[in-house]
């Protein structure tokens, strides 16, 4: 049976290591960002005009998902004064 030269090298060798930062180097070189971020940390399509924030841990979110950023990552609780 023949095998495919790609198959036998990782037989033989393992699987190759990719370092995070080729992966990375990668996507900017292939993959041009316009002037925002694609999607935000629940996947909504952020389009032209879209208001957004970025956290110190990278996150992007855009205002209409504010609110449940807020609840499920820093754990915020919502009142209302009456």
């Amino acid at each position: 049976m023949i095998e495919h030269p790609a198959i036998t090298r990782t037989n033989l060798t393992g699987y190759p290591e990719i370092d995070y930062l080729d992966h990375e180097r990668y996507r900017k070189a292939n993959f041009h960002a316009l002037d925002h971020p694609v999607e935000d940390y629940y996947g909504a399509e952020i389009m032209k005009g879209d208001k957004y924030i970025t956290t110190d841990k990278r996150h992007v979110v855009l205002e209409a998902n504010l609110r449940d950023y807020l609840q499920e990552e820093l754990g915020a609780v919502f009142y209302e004064a009456k």
